[in-house]
């Protein structure tokens, strides 16, 4: 988890760094200063060296030229980007990043051999509340949308994002001066994205995050660090405080350098004309040496902007797909979804929300017909089209294909000239269209994909997770051309700045169904922190304040335990109280929003309830 040193100074200095990457320059002159509380957005666009950088600060690789000096003493912690197959359990795995924790847990031993070693050992223990550790490591778990199944099982047996989603618990589950996060909502869900906000903010040390993510940079940082043509620019505040900032500094830059080649335009006009004559000549070598102690304003040279362009549909009919009555399960499991009942009408703007593992992309490949219904039906409406992002779509793309040859092959009538044109809209180069695709990054084939869907003018988009592997301003790009299109979507994202800009109604899938949630991003957000019963989870810091003697930590073992108990029993009491309710037959044709409200809340004690359980039963077992 979180922690750091007593030190309130410098942590770390980078200065005149340089750095090559295949003979290229790809940080050049880099000075950075980090302190203690600070919170760093590291933006740029892909392959600017945004992950380069975090791994020179950790020290994994070495500058071609500078220095990155670390404090004595400071302790960094990162990701790790190797999937483990580890066959140790996923909670032993996570307090396996607490090294000190295990270094102090191997000294003391079975207690075989007591010496002065072991007693500093054993009291250093009981400083960092180490009985505690399992419960902690637990909760932090929990709030990254691990089931309390799931901490008894090996690492090897998730899936990869899962593991992701491990590697970063480790990482967090240390106490360090320093933490480096690499893309750490890639792999996560609305809710884990919301939990590990409100675990930030309260971390102590110095945190250095990439991220393509605005509002989770929004919630974080505090300082942005901007990554283009090698150079790197500091500014305080937000990513929004950044954005206004730089479009001011760009504007700024880009009037003087106008105002400044107007001079240099009319000082070369007067050294032309009269340097030749003798009563001018003066004149005409003062204004040349004039313009060799002139300092050039550089000529703003931003990246070219991506502008997409999302074609409006033809006409269609008033439903586009629906579910009716539909039910699902996969083999002989239990159901995840019991008959639901949904549509997509023309214009529709739908996000699809709930916690990882409801089946929140089986729900869309059952909406456009990928899957069928054990139960009730899944309809299209005459004509529709419909266009299907998949994450799996970018593994399946033929890595001999050029960006040309994919449009070609989805349209065969198409002008070459025409694909070039539409191609350069979504980012693509005069080179790059001509590239195979099996050379393309992860943004590149998101990219690529979207640019097939969007030439077949569908009826409506169903996006799952489109934004994956893309920077900041082609997500913009993205989200511009959506509100521009006419045509009706479904959305599955953790992009929540997406959600906002492009819908306006939320699907709940959770618990077996799937239905309208009552209520904004916002609401939703509050919903599943309640749901989680993790939100209020602090970090812990490497050096506590007051060390506790060991009758002191069982005196607050048990004030926990018994805490929890309080709670458990209130949380039972309310459950019995909803149960009642609700076995009320007038109640949804009475009050059906009261009887969707108690739904929720019901849902949302019982997550809570399982939580304090699962504390409760790690204090118990340590």
């Amino acid at each position: 988890m979180c922690g750091c040193s007593s030190y309130n100074g410098t942590m770390l200095t980078i200065r005149a760094l340089h750095y090559q990457q295949g003979g290229h320059p790809l940080l050049t002159d880099v000075a950075l200063e980090i302190f203690r509380g600070e919170r760093i957005g590291l933006v740029g666009r892909n392959g600017c060296g945004k992950s380069t950088l975090l791994r020179l600060i950790a020290g994994t690789i070495e500058p071609d030229q500078g220095e990155v000096n670390r404090h004595t003493g400071i302790t960094i912690a990162q990701v790790e980007q190797e999937l483990s197959t580890s066959a140790r359990s996923v909670l032993d795995f996570t307090l396996d990043g607490d090294v000190e924790l295990r270094a102090l847990e191997s000294v003391i031993g079975d207690g075989a051999t007591v010496d002065k070693r072991y007693f500093e050992a054993q009291a250093r223990f009981e400083e960092i509340a180490g009985f505690a550790a399992p419960a902690r490591a637990a909760q932090l778990l929990s709030g990254l949308g691990f089931a309390n199944a799931d901490l008894n099982r090996p690492v090897s047996v998730l899936s990869g994002g899962w593991r992701m989603r491990l590697n970063l618990a480790r990482a967090l589950m240390r106490r360090a001066d320093l933490l480096l996060l690499d893309e750490p909502t890639n792999h996560l869900d609305l809710e884990a994205i919301a939990w590990l906000e409100q675990y930030l903010a309260r971390y102590d040390g110095a945190i250095i995050l990439v991220s393509h993510d605005r509002d989770f940079l929004n919630a974080v940082v505090n300082r942005i660090a901007h990554i283009e043509h090698g150079a790197l620019t500091v500014y305080t505040g937000r990513y929004d405080d950044y954005e206004a900032r730089r479009a001011q500094a760009l504007a700024t830059q880009e009037a003087a350098h106008a105002r400044q080649q107007e001079r240099i335009a009319e000082l070369e006009r007067f050294v032309t004309r009269f340097r030749a004559k003798a009563s001018k000549a003066r004149q005409a070598q003062s204004r040349l040496k004039m313009l060799e102690r002139m300092t050039r304003i550089a000529e703003v040279q931003a990246d070219s902007s991506y502008t997409l362009r999302l074609e409006s549909p033809d006409r269609a009919p008033q439903t586009l797909l629906a579910l009716r009555g539909t039910s699902f399960a996969y083999g002989d499991g239990s159901p995840l979804f019991q008959k639901v009942n949904l549509t997509i009408g023309p214009g529709d703007r739908v996000a699809v929300v709930g916690p990882n593992g409801a089946g929140k992309s089986t729900f869309l490949k059952l909406l456009v017909g990928i899957l069928a219904p054990q139960e009730g039906e899944a309809e299209r409406g005459p004509g529709v089209a419909v266009g299907y992002f998949a994450q799996h779509q970018l593994e399946q793309l033929d890595p001999a294909h050029t960006p040309l040859t994919y449009l070609a092959c989805l349209d065969s009538k198409a002008q070459a000239q025409t694909l070039r044109n539409y191609l350069g809209r979504f980012g693509f180069g005069a080179t790059t269209m001509d590239r195979a695709v099996g050379t393309f990054s992860g943004g590149e084939k998101s990219r690529l994909v979207l640019a097939g869907l969007a030439w077949l003018r569908p009826h409506v988009l169903v996006l799952d997770e489109p934004t994956n592997h893309l920077d900041l301003e082609m997500r913009d790009a993205l989200m511009l051309a959506l509100q521009d299109y006419t045509g009706a979507l479904v959305l599955v994202s953790h992009d929540r700045h997406l959600i906002r800009g492009c819908v306006d109604t939320l699907w709940l899938v959770a618990d077996g169904q799937a239905q309208v949630f009552d209520g904004d991003l916002a609401d939703y957000q509050r919903f599943a922190l309640a749901r989680q019963g993790a939100a209020t989870m602090r970090p812990y810091t490497r050096h506590p304040a007051k060390p506790r003697s060991a009758s002191a930590a069982l005196k607050a073992k048990a004030a926990q335990q018994k805490k929890l108990e309080t709670e458990i029993a209130k949380i039972e009491m309310r459950l019995k109280e909803i149960d009642r309710e609700l076995t009320d037959p007038l109640l949804y044709q009475r009050a059906a929003d009261q009887a969707r409200r108690l739904v929720a809340e019901r849902q949302a004690l019982q997550a809570r309830h399982e939580s304090s359980e699962a504390l409760w039963l790690a204090l118990e077992e340590n």
